[in-house]
């Protein structure tokens, strides 16, 4: 199985079983790199979820500016999600009621349905 496969099947149990709630470092990869501050994701996902603490950010990482505060509940449509150098599992994707998007820590989302794949 392919390293972007193992990843995407991983982050889809999760998903089911608990709503991306990821602990542990997962391995830096080549993708976690191609992400930094500024970067965008692509829709490749079909998962709804609901926003528990909500920071968008414009790159998966904590390190990166903050564009918008969305307040806990709101739906949140996952486009893609990606490991960041730290090993977390950052989601890009759009706010439900219109056109912002950005990345959000998986653990600040609870997953209403679908599943997230890898960018």
């Amino acid at each position: 199985m392919s390293y972007k496969k193992a990843f995407a099947s991983i982050a889809a149990t999760t998903a089911v079983l608990g709503g991306l709630t990821m602990t542990g470092a997962a391995p830096a990869s080549a993708a976690a790199t191609a992400y930094g501050c500024g970067s965008t994701g692509h829709n490749n996902s079909n998962a709804v979820h609901r926003v528990v603490v909500g920071h968008l950010r414009n790159g998966p990482a904590s390190s990166c500016p903050q564009t918008q505060s969305v307040r806990q509940g709101v739906k949140f449509h996952a486009w893609c999600g990606v490991y960041n150098k730290h090993g977390n599992f950052w989601v890009y994707g759009r706010v439900d009621g219109g056109q912002t998007k950005g990345w959000i820590f998986s653990e600040n989302l609870t997953l209403d349905s679908g599943s997230v794949k890898i960018c």
